[in-house]
């Protein structure tokens, strides 16, 4: 059972709040506990400050993983105290926790530690079992077939045989060959030893012609070695012998357990045959289990010594016999136990307390393994109720919920049609508030319109008379004194009446409004000031109706005339762009500015403001004294 499934880490920190300041540096804290490059105790400072960041948080979405991590920190540095400590508070939170993985693997570590450290097989057992049931949980098939392979193994190991093979050839169901074959072999492996327990030798021969043909190399030497104690078993040792012949040079890479075991069965089958062997072949991997502490070897060790020196040397034998008794008893194996009365008994025929004791023991260990079937079988059953109630009252939950969700559907339906009714009637309204608006705004251009019509029939009229009436004057007055002087005056006074007939006169919308309006511009700039147009010959005029051109042009005119006249300027800037739906006016200069009070005042900038409103556009000012003048104008289409 490698503790390999304990090192798997989930790194992602996603469902975090990105608003708690706190939670950086608790997901920073959990990534540096998994580390490798840390060694145990740093990774375990690491973890302790990422749960002090959760341990108020039960719900926090890391709260299980960092505290399962905790736990296997806990584990391998052997702090068994705190690791029982901290699986205490995690179970009380299981209630609200939404990690069956981590569930499941810390239900596994604590099988692990009750197994192997405390050798309580029965609270192993449970916590092995509550842990397929989480795996079963998270759709982890792989979990799930470990831990069911671990439960028959504890099965295996009180001679449950039965009960073991169930439940290892319930975990094949769940491991895949292909991508678990480790444990998928060991399963195969114990299937078959508990067949050779139960005196099904052909089922177990035939599951281990298997296992070894197909089986791959890493572990395949352990297979081989248990392949060769079914033919021990059947007394057929010169099989067993070539089998255990082969995997002694094999053994060298692997484990000195393994070794030790091969060892020792080739040297008890070679004995068994009649093949002479000598003490040291039996010591030998003796010392081996010794160092590496494996006691139910060492029991095995004694057993062989013990049948070695039965007839030569009994008091050597009822030594390693006594020897046996005392590791048996360490372990709780009471058929170690028994195998040792029944080499005793041979020792002393006549005994009948030996006899006594044996028959005692048998007994209760018959009553003590049909407890443990019992005691196996209600847990698994025992879970499966609780997974079952646990399945009906989801199933209950949600039947409820769907009828939750089915009432708010309806209700969300019935506001939703109220929220589109809304939608609808306010869509109307502002429909036809615009078309008001529209009406309202092609009214004024129609009045607008009709107002410009009229100033140039005026400014027409006032050309034609007023100018061709001068005209004759000047002819009539040809023969007076003085004449060159009234000439002149007559001269200066039709300029004037010209200029006043140009700006009152058509303004050319047509294809000329380009060049009509750049000629007003560049006509208005004094001498020694700059005039800059940005984007000025990109703009498509032809999209710009023929009434908003007029009020453009006389707006800009205004502006213009209004920088010559107060500005003083040295740099004009006019910046023109094109929008989807309006056409955009930056006018800027670097003259003197106004106050707003100054610029209240200004009843030429007056009437501009009202002459852009009337068609649906908007000017601004922005000025202060000594800051220059700003101005953004939009004219619509």
């Amino acid at each position: 059972m490698p503790l390999i499934w304990f090192c798997a880490c989930t790194q992602s920190n996603e469902h975090l709040d990105p608003t708690s300041k706190n939670n950086d540096s608790i997901a920073f804290y959990n990534r540096e506990a998994r580390e490798a490059q840390y060694s145990m105790q740093e990774r375990l400072e690491f973890a302790n400050r990422a749960f002090e960041g959760v341990r108020e948080q039960p719900n926090h979405p890391l709260y299980t993983k960092i505290l399962y991590n905790k736990n296997w920190l806990h584990y391998t540095l052997g702090q068994y105290d705190s690791l029982v400590h901290y699986d205490t508070i995690m179970q009380k939170n299981a209630a609200v926790n939404t990690a069956p993985k981590e569930m499941g693997m810390q239900h596994y570590l604590l099988g692990y530690y009750f197994e192997l450290v405390k050798h309580q097989s029965d609270s192993a057992f449970k916590r092995y079992n509550r842990s397929k049931t989480y795996y079963q949980q998270a759709n982890d098939s792989s979990g799930t077939g470990t831990a069911l392979l671990n439960m028959g193994g504890i099965q295996y190991k009180k001679r449950d045989y039965f009960g073991s093979k169930e439940t290892l050839t319930e975990a094949l169901k769940y491991i895949k060959k292909e991508t678990d074959s480790v444990t998928y072999w060991s399963a195969m492996d114990r299937i078959a030893q508990s067949h050779r327990h139960l005196h099904n030798y052909e089922e177990a021969l035939a599951f281990y012609a298997n296992i070894t043909k197909e089986a791959p190399k890493a572990n395949l030497s352990v297979y081989k070695n248990n392949y060769a104690t079914v033919y021990i078993d059947l007394k057929k040792y010169q099989k067993a012998i070539a089998i255990l012949e082969s995997l002694v040079l094999d053994t060298q890479a692997d484990s000195e357990t393994t070794q030790a075991r091969v060892l020792d069965n080739l040297t008890y089958a070679r004995w068994s045959s009649g093949v002479f062997v000598k003490p040291q072949d039996f010591l030998k991997p003796l010392e081996v289990r010794k160092s590496q502490d494996d006691k139910r070897g060492i029991i095995s060790s004694y057993l062989h010594l013990s049948e070695f020196y039965l007839k030569p040397q009994p008091e050597l034998a009822r030594a390693y016999l006594d020897s046996a008794k005392i590791q048996a008893k360490e372990i709780n194996s009471s058929g170690g136990e028994l195998e040792v009365l029944v080499f005793k008994m041979q020792l002393e025929p006549q005994n009948a307390a030996l006899k006594e004791r044996y028959i005692k023991l048998r007994d209760s260990l018959y009553e003590s393994e049909l407890k443990v079937k019992t005691q196996f079988a209600k847990y698994k059953y025992d879970d499966e109720l609780k997974e079952q109630s646990i399945l009906r009252l989801e199933n209950e939950k949600n039947l409820r919920e769907l009828e939750l969700a089915q009432e708010r559907f309806t209700k969300l339906w019935i506001i939703a049609a109220l929220v589109v009714a809304i939608l609808l009637i306010l869509l109307i309204y502002y429909v036809q508030r615009y078309k008001a608006r529209q009406l309202k705004i092609q009214h004024n251009i129609d009045r607008l319109s009709a107002i410009y019509d009229t100033e140039a029939a005026i400014s027409r009229r006032l050309h034609d008379d007023f100018g061709s009436g001068l005209n004759t004057a000047m002819l009539l007055l040809q023969r007076q004194e003085n004449i060159d002087a009234i000439l002149d005056q007559l001269e200066k006074l039709y300029n004037q009446s010209r200029d006043f007939s140009r700006s009152l006169n058509d303004i050319d919308t047509g294809a000329g409004f380009k060049d009509a309006l750049s000629l007003m511009l560049r006509s208005q700039v004094p001498q020694d000031t700059n005039l800059l147009l940005l984007g000025f010959h990109k703009i498509d005029w032809d999209l710009v109706r023929p009434v908003n051109k007029i009020t453009l042009y006389k707006i800009l005119r205004e502006l213009m005339l209004n920088m010559r006249k107060h500005s003083a300027a040295k740099r004009v800037t006019l910046k023109f762009e094109m929008h989807s739906k309006h056409l955009k006016i930056m006018y800027s200069d670097n003259g003197k500015g106004a106050s707003h009070e100054a610029l209240q005042l200004k009843n030429g900038l007056r009437i501009t403001e009202k002459r852009i409103e009337a068609i649906g556009g908007s000017i601004s000012f922005e000025t202060e004294e000594q800051s220059g003048f700003t101005s953004h104008i939009k004219i619509p289409f």
